[in-house]
C-alpha cells in the first residue's frame, strides 16, 4: 500500500509539474500537436520593469527618525531632494527607492508616493505606499533618465484623508547607472 501511495503521488507531482510547466510557457497544445499561442493579455502599464543603463555609478541615500503627513495632504518626503548634475553627453539612468515602516492614518484609507524631476511628476505616475492604518513595511521605486545639466529629484508623499501618515525611518536611496 506504501509503494501504491507512493506512484500515485509520484504520478499526481509529475501532472502537476506538466501541467504547470504548460501554463508557464504561455502556449496551449491543440489535436494536431501543434502549439499555439494564449491570447494575449490586456496592456498594462509596467511600475518599473527594469532600471539599468549600465555600470553602476554610485549610490546616494538618506535615512530619516519618522516623518508624519497631515491628513489629506502632499509633502516632500523629508530628505528626498537631491541635486544631480547629468552627464556631459547621453543620458544616465536613476533609480530612486523609498522604504519605510508606514501607517495610514484611518481605515480605507490610502497613502501614495510619486516622484518628480525639475518640478514635473514622472511618467511612471502615483504609485501605492501603504494603506488602512496598518503598521507595515512599505517600499516603492521609480526610475527615470537624466540628460546633460542640472537637475533636482523629489519624492512626494499624498495622505489620503482620515488621519495622518506616519513613515518610520523612512530611507531615500538614488542608484545612478551610466
Amino acid at each position: 500500500m506504501i509503494t501504491t501511495f507512493r506512484t500515485l503521488t509520484a504520478a499526481g507531482a509529475a501532472s502537476l509539474a506538466l501541467i504547470g510547466g504548460a501554463a508557464l510557457t504561455g502556449s496551449t497544445a491543440t489535436a494536431d500537436d501543434g502549439a499555439t499561442k494564449m491570447p494575449a493579455r490586456p496592456a498594462q502599464k509596467a511600475l518599473v520593469s527594469t532600471c539599468n543603463g549600465g555600470p553602476s555609478l554610485g549610490l546616494f541615500y538618506r535615512s530619516m527618525d519618522f516623518q508624519s503627513v497631515a491628513s489629506g495632504t502632499t509633502t516632500d518626503v523629508e530628505g528626498s531632494q537631491w541635486q544631480v548634475k547629468g552627464p556631459k553627453k547621453g543620458t544616465d539612468t536613476v533609480l530612486v527607492t523609498l522604504t519605510a515602516m508606514a501607517s495610514s492614518g484611518g481605515a480605507g484609507e490610502l497613502t501614495s508616493v510619486s516622484f518628480y524631476k525639475d518640478g514635473v511628476g514622472t511618467s511612471e505616475g502615483t504609485k501605492y505606499f501603504t494603506y488602512n492604518n496598518v503598521l507595515d513595511q512599505a517600499s516603492v521605486s521609480f526610475c527615470t533618465k537624466i540628460p546633460k545639466g542640472n537637475h533636482t529629484l523629489t519624492l512626494r508623499v499624498s495622505d489620503g484623508g482620515g488621519g495622518a501618515t506616519t513613515l518610520y525611518f523612512p530611507t531615500v536611496s538614488y542608484q545612478r547607472f551610466s
